[in-house]
């Protein structure tokens, strides 16, 4: 019976997948840095305002009031781990990935220049 199972599952089981290229095109390594960065721009944009908007004033003179204001705005609008925080740090990380990507195209561009050169040169010499 254990046999059976472990034959079953052997042939159930997918092959590991062999070595393969990766074909990167800079170009459009580079044309998705400049969405996400332009995403992150309007993004920017509009939640600036809406963001200082999250701040509220005490709506009376009391200790409850002003205590429960300071509350709210150490959690939604100040500091790092307030949202505005969290959103403002959501955007740095968007900007962050596009430097990340435009790196990554310039490498990739690197990379096949020098490919270019050298199989240039190759040629050069066969001829």
């Amino acid at each position: 019976m254990a046999e059976n199972t472990v034959s079953a599952l052997s042939t159930t089981v997918p092959s590991v997948p062999g070595a393969m290229d990766i074909q990167v095109e800079p170009d459009k390594v580079a044309q998705v840095a400049r969405i996400v960065n332009d995403q992150a721009d309007a993004l920017d944009d509009k939640i600036h305002q809406l963001l200082l908007e999250l701040s509220i004033d005490a709506p009376a003179g009391d200790v409850v009031s002003a205590t429960a204001a300071d509350a709210w705005n150490r959690l939604i609008a100040r500091g790092e781990d307030s949202y505005a925080g969290r959103v403002m740090n959501y955007l740095q990380q968007l900007r962050a990935l596009a430097r990340q990507l435009r790196t990554a195209a310039d490498t990739y561009q690197l990379g096949e220049d020098e490919k270019i050169t050298a199989f240039g040169d190759r040629r050069d010499h066969q001829n």
